[in-house]
């Protein structure tokens, strides 16, 4: 029994890095076919996302069946409870995925209105922040989770910063401005895969010590409302 059950979890395990594999390559993939203004590229990718949703119901199923079989406690609770949370964000990375390649679709018929230059350095910084997200959660690794956290940060930056620089463009050239609304999409689908790498974190951080991050700063950002009340009376 407790071998089949290591078994079972290492199984889960194995499927969890392929789902988060293919999580990445959709979205590196999609932005690829955008940013090389690669029509058939994005046509592929767009079906890809697909089976990213067959393996979210097949980890799903695993997941069910350990809870359901063996009853696990503590450590292997969280781990499994995390699992089970981590890839609801990874197929809506596919999901994101997915709209980039039609946004890819279209903007193949129209020129840039701009140089393609931060993007895929925005893309690489989310890239980064998912498979170091994923590493934390399998290692229960504190530290590499808040890493990623941090980096959350940057990722808002960015779309802060091109947000603004589209929203200028559309401005100055009202020509561009269906283009460059689509971009911002573009943009805050990478920003939105940064938050999904950011809750996979958070989720680590769960599983290892039990702490719910999430309600922490709720709990936080009541307090500083409430600090902040307390001031203007």
């Amino acid at each position: 029994m407790i071998e089949r059950y290591i078994e079972d979890l290492d199984e889960l395990k194995r499927s969890f890095i392929e789902m988060a594999d293919m999580a990445r390559k959709i979205i590196t993939e999609a932005m690829e076919s955008l940013t090389e203004r690669d029509v058939e590229k994005a046509e592929i990718t767009y079906q890809y996302d697909r089976l990213i949703d067959l393996k979210e119901l097949e980890i799903e199923e695993k997941c069910v069946r350990i809870l359901a079989l063996y009853s696990p406690e503590a450590t292997d609770l969280r781990f499994v409870v995390s699992i089970l949370k981590s890839i609801v964000d990874l197929e809506r990375v596919g999901d994101l995925a997915r709209d980039v390649c039609e946004t890819a679709i279209h903007l193949s018929k129209h020129p840039p209105i701009k140089p393609y230059v931060d993007l895929p350095r925005m893309l690489t910084i989310v890239s980064d922040m998912l498979k170091d997200s994923i590493m934390a959660l399998l290692r229960g690794d504190v530290e590499l989770a808040k890493e990623v956290i941090d980096k959350d940060d940057i990722v808002d930056s960015f779309y802060e910063r091109l947000f603004e620089e589209l929203t200028e463009i559309a401005a100055k050239n009202p020509e561009s401005g269906a283009i460059a609304v689509r971009l911002i999409l573009v943009v805050k689908a990478l920003e939105r895969v940064g938050d999904h790498a950011t809750n996979i974190a958070e989720y680590a951080i769960y599983f290892k010590t039990g702490d719910v991050v999430k309600h922490k700063k709720a709990q936080e950002y009541l307090k500083k409302l409430k600090e902040k009340k307390s001031g203007e009376e």
